[in-house]
């Protein structure tokens, strides 16, 4: 499978970089003070440099983890869906395509990722995007020209 073109920002050339669930549910809850703060600023930097990507897959995990009812504030279907809209508005979104689910499918045995972030890693992998912000990866950890960076990780 050969991968998609590379995704850049036109102007400055700075190479898109995608997020995973963890820091948009992050951006937006306000349990962990630490966690928010650092997801919150990492995304206004990528925005800010015009940088930043979703999958489809964020997108509906993020509305399925964040309405939970089990969560000890979870938001209403209305602010869950304002938050996509108002995401797949101003950030690139790639679809999932059977090539991403057919990609992922053979990451999983072959790179020990669970289905979910191997989808993750896919659509990352398909479009020439070289790094993923999460938390569920080993941390500068390199599959394939995409590298995972946890950005809550603290640097000692």
């Amino acid at each position: 499978m050969e991968t998609g073109k590379r995704y850049t920002t036109e102007s400055s050339g700075i190479p898109k970089t995608m997020v995973d669930t963890n820091v948009l549910i992050y951006a937006h809850d306000v349990d962990d003070p630490g966690k928010h703060e650092r997801a919150t600023l990492l995304i206004v930097e990528l925005q800010d440099q015009n940088s930043i990507v979703v999958s489809t897959q964020v997108l509906n995990e993020f509305y399925h983890v964040v309405t939970r009812p089990k969560r000890a504030a979870p938001l209403s279907h209305e602010e869950a869906a304002n938050i996509i809209r108002g995401v797949a508005d101003a950030w690139e979104v790639i679809p999932l395509t059977p090539l991403i689910t057919l990609r992922a499918l053979d990451a999983v045995p072959r790179h020990s990722l669970s289905f979910w972030d191997a989808l993750v890693w896919a659509a990352a992998r398909q479009h020439g995007i070289g790094v993923i912000y999460s938390e569920d990866f080993q941390h500068d950890q390199e599959i394939e020209g995409v590298r995972f960076v946890n950005p809550f990780q603290v640097e000692q």
